[in-house]
């Protein structure tokens, strides 16, 4: 099949988020599997600035938003062997910022008409057009809206798939946006979808409307967001999709992320063979100034420091923590300034138990996944998770909450692969550390736990033959199957 991937962030180009690691990693996957998929993307102003080589341009026009014209170039990624490109648009994309302008909504219109520009131009001048175009998040979804009713009469043939990677994120803005668009004359369309959509104009909701086929990024993410605790206000709408909302894991670049090869880590090791796990935790200890004690246990936190990824949680049981067992905490993120003041502060009390640093070191979360003894994971909801799934991969055995694609991927004790609990609680929190802990104690169980983690295969090639049927699936719908 040919496959277009239409994403606002793509890796290596431009990352912010889990999105631009699936955007990045599974048209390489299903390309290794024998299908043509290409990638489109905005080219903002950064890849400029660090000079990432491209051909072109390789077409050029303007586009239309609203009452003005918008120049727009197309490039191509010279170094990639999956094709990549990059939709020059200085109006929208020339900027620092890759998300939070206060004009996005006019920014993304622009991006997803340079898409519809760049799918003539592939046809006209490459004679090669889609089979599929992937849609991933509301920067992307209206894409979708544009392909089933503006551009119907020439790209309505094709099968659209929108990927949700987070429902909170909906670019849900002023519904003058419709006709900036050109879309009002089909009337607000959110209007039937429920209370806090009506009277809006929202990205995600159009893509998920007119989509042959919704999949989010792990099975129990794609039950949850079916109910009002989890739809974001789009339950009802995506209920009225029947079975053409599923769910399939992300995967995880295991070439990337393997403890035997990773230049930021002082040892290698191996499932079979974890002798290097017990340097590499030394190792952490010392450049974190906690006390270098290899029989301590050492839990890690590599996260957004935020109420959504449980942070709160540990916030409230840290002095149970500290008090009442003798583990060492590592923390690494950023987020809401009272969780990064509140975890500085323990830090400073509790210097040889406690080390924070604030902000992201790519270098020192891979030095965390292989120093940790365990991987802490309490989030309120998690549509896939990328944590768990590195943490399994080094042998830090991931104690998680049971939401989205972590209840998907860790199952509890000595028949499972970690330590999981349900109910959104610091008690319940707490005591999934304590079992792990005990666990920890009994060092001939510690190491089945770990070591039936590290034989997981959670690699892009899994995720790319679900991939696979459901493109098919999304072709059926349409009658092109």
């Amino acid at each position: 099949m040919n496959v277009l991937f239409v994403a606002a962030e793509v890796a290596p180009y431009v990352k912010t988020g889990g999105l631009a690691d699936v955007a990045g990693a599974l048209p390489a996957a299903l390309r290794g599997a024998g299908h043509d998929v290409r990638v489109v993307m905005p080219r903002y102003r950064t890849l400029r600035e660090q000079g990432v080589p491209v051909a072109g341009p390789i077409g050029a026009s303007f586009l239309q938003v609203g009452l003005r014209s918008e120049e727009q170039r197309i490039w191509r990624a010279a170094e990639s062997e999956t094709p990549v490109y990059f939709l020059d648009i200085p109006a929208a994309f020339e900027r620092a910022a890759i998300y939070g302008e206060a004009d996005d909504a006019r920014r993304f219109i622009l991006f997803a008409r340079g898409v519809m520009d760049c799918l003539q131009h592939l046809r006209e001048v490459d004679g090669w057009q889609p089979d599929v175009v992937h849609c991933h998040d509301w920067h992307a979804a209206l894409v979708i809206n544009y392909l089933k009713s503006y551009y119907a009469y020439t790209f309505g043939h094709m099968a659209t798939v929108l990927t949700i990677h987070n429902l909170a994120y909906q670019g849900q803005v002023h519904p003058d946006v419709a006709a900036l668009a050109g879309l009002a004359d089909t009337g607000l369309l959110e209007n039937a979808m429920g209370p806090g959509i009506a009277n809006s104009f929202n990205f995600l909701a159009r893509g998920i409307l007119f989509a042959d086929l919704v999949n989010t990024v792990s099975p129990t993410y794609a039950r949850e967001i079916l109910t009002t605790e989890y739809g974001e206000r789009l339950d009802g709408l995506l209920r009225s999709k029947g079975d053409r909302v599923v769910g399939i894991l992300n995967g995880i670049d295991t070439t990337l992320y393997d403890p035997m090869t990773d230049r930021h880590i002082i040892a290698p090791y191996r499932a079979g063979d974890v002798t290097g796990k017990a340097a590499c935790k030394v190792a952490l200890q010392q450049l974190c100034g906690l006390a270098v004690d290899p029989a301590r246990p050492v839990l890690g936190i590599v996260s957004r420091l935020v109420e959504q990824k449980g942070l709160d949680l540990l916030h409230a049981i840290m002095p149970w923590l500290l008090r009442e067992t003798d583990a060492q905490i590592v923390v690494l993120g950023s987020g809401q300034p009272y969780l990064q003041d509140a975890f500085l502060r323990y830090g400073e009390q509790a210097g040889d138990r406690v080390a924070v640093r604030i902000g992201f070191d790519a270098a020192l979360a891979q030095k965390i996944y292989a120093g940790s003894d365990a991987f802490l994971m309490p989030s309120r909801f998690e549509p896939c998770g990328l944590g768990q799934l590195i943490a399994l991969r080094y042998g830090s055995v991931p104690i998680v909450r049971a939401t989205g694609g972590l209840v998907d991927t860790v199952r509890e004790g000595l028949d499972g692969n970690g330590f999981v609990f349900h109910r959104y609680d610091p008690k319940d929190f707490g005591d999934a550390i304590w079992r792990a802990l005990q666990c920890y104690r009994d060092p001939a169980s510690w190491a089945v736990v770990r070591e039936r983690g590290m034989r997981e295969d959670h690699s892009w090639a899994t995720a790319a033959r679900q991939y696979e049927g459901v493109y098919t699936w999304a072709r059926q719908v349409i009658g092109r199957g």
